[in-house]
């Protein structure tokens, strides 16, 4: 059978819609984009082809297919006003929102801008990260932090290797190095890809009552912001049965203080999740598995290496989360730079590991109904893209559209 995706009618503050929730492949982009185009008042008109799809889809399922022509044909009608993409990179492209999409945060929380950003801009929907150094409280540390993107840190610390093991002669070594030691510290004590400063960021760009796509740690959620505060929409399949789980709020960095909340934005109790706290949760019971999929640098990452140092507490939630050396952590990251291979951070807020024991005994249900001509099949999930090179000057964080 063809792929595609479930939907599911949710009331929000009294009004009825119906959303896309995830697949095999967890929550990607397209899910998120495809929500906000769904549910945000300002973006009825163009996206009204969008909605009737998905309203009257039949069996509560929307196909692939019919979903990448409905929404090639909505970005049209924007492409020669707000985005630079032609026809030709628009079908290329847009199925990498489901597949695999390759965006680059910079920790002052813009994004490396490229064909990527502007998906985004080509449907008037805006994409934030909260993953961002705190400038007021740490000025010399923004200073050394602020001007690197996620990739380009990553070169600058196999750079630092290089330079330590006298395997690179350069004039501005001793920035490099400084510049360096600053973002491991930063990128240690941001494990979760969220930071305090990032929230009240986030807080602050979002209009009351305003979508945008939030990218956190691979994932893409629907971002909201009613009554001052944020909530993310749930779009786990888990749920797709449970009328009174509709947003999960997201009031901290490690998600100690997250919980689920109805349509109308009223909390309801834990009893009714059918056993499962919201997905921060899960990580904090097994901090090995926030670990792993939480902090590209942490040596959980590398089980079969003998560590070198002892451990360093940085954070009361990270339970003895450890640091590299300059050169395990280089040459891990030229790795990186090679493979790209990064299915061990992908995840709903990375648990991924929680993820999979679900989706095992969803499959073994599956199979069963299959034999009697029940549900769909889906195809796995694929690897994320091959990194590309670095495109261009991070954009002004100022500059994104948050309708």
């Amino acid at each position: 059978m063809s792929q595609g995706f479930q939907t599911k009618t949710v009331d929000i503050n009294g009004t009825q819609h119906k959303i896309l929730l995830e697949n095999e492949q967890g929550p990607t982009a397209l899910v998120a984009l495809t929500n906000v185009l769904l549910l945000s008042p300002g973006l009825q008109q163009t996206a009204y082809e969008l909605i009737q799809l998905v309203n009257n889809a039949s069996n509560n399922f929307v196909s692939w297919n019919e979903l990448l022509q409905v929404l090639s044909r909505v970005g049209l009608q924007n492409h020669n006003y707000v985005s630079n993409l032609n026809n030709e990179q628009l079908v290329q492209y847009l199925p990498q929102l489901q597949s695999g999409l390759n965006v680059n945060p910079g920790f002052n929380g813009s994004f490396e801008d490229g064909i990527e950003m502007s998906l985004f801009r080509l449907f008037n929907v805006g994409i934030v990260h909260g993953w961002i150094i705190d400038g007021d409280n740490d000025p010399v540390a923004y200073d050394h932090v602020a001007r690197y993107t996620y990739e380009s840190a990553q070169r600058l610390l196999v750079q630092s290797y290089d330079i330590k093991k006298n395997n690179l002669q350069v004039d501005n070594k001793d920035l490099i190095l400084e510049d360096a030691n600053y973002i491991k510290s930063f990128l240690a004590r941001s494990a979760t890809q969220l930071t305090e400063y990032g929230l009240k960021h986030l807080k602050e760009i979002l209009v009351e009552r305003g979508f945008a796509v939030l990218f956190r740690n691979e994932v893409y959620v629907t971002l909201y912001k009613n009554n001052g505060q944020l909530y993310t929409l749930v779009t786990d399949l888990q749920h797709r049965n449970d009328t009174d789980i509709i947003w999960q709020s997201l009031k901290s960095v490690n998600g100690t203080q997250d919980s689920y909340y109805t349509g109308n934005f009223i909390s309801t109790s834990l009893e009714r999740t059918n056993g499962y706290g919201p997905p921060q949760a899960a990580a904090l019971q097994n901090p090995q598995i926030e670990s792993v999929v939480s902090n590209p640098f942490s040596d959980q990452n590398q089980t079969s290496r003998q560590r070198t140092q002892p451990v360093e507490t940085f954070h009361e939630d990270t339970r003895g989360q450890q640091l590299e050396t300059d050169e395990e952590l280089a040459r891990r990251l030229q790795d990186e730079e090679d493979s790209r291979a990064a299915d061990n951070m992908q995840g709903s807020y990375n648990v991924a590991a929680a993820r999979a024991r679900r989706q095992t005994n969803e499959n073994a249900t599956q199979q069963k109904k299959k034999k009697k001509g029940g549900l769909f099949s889906m195809k796995p999930g694929k690897k994320r893209l091959q990194k590309r090179k670095e495109k261009g000057k991070s954009e002004d964080p100022k500059d994104c559209i948050i309708m």
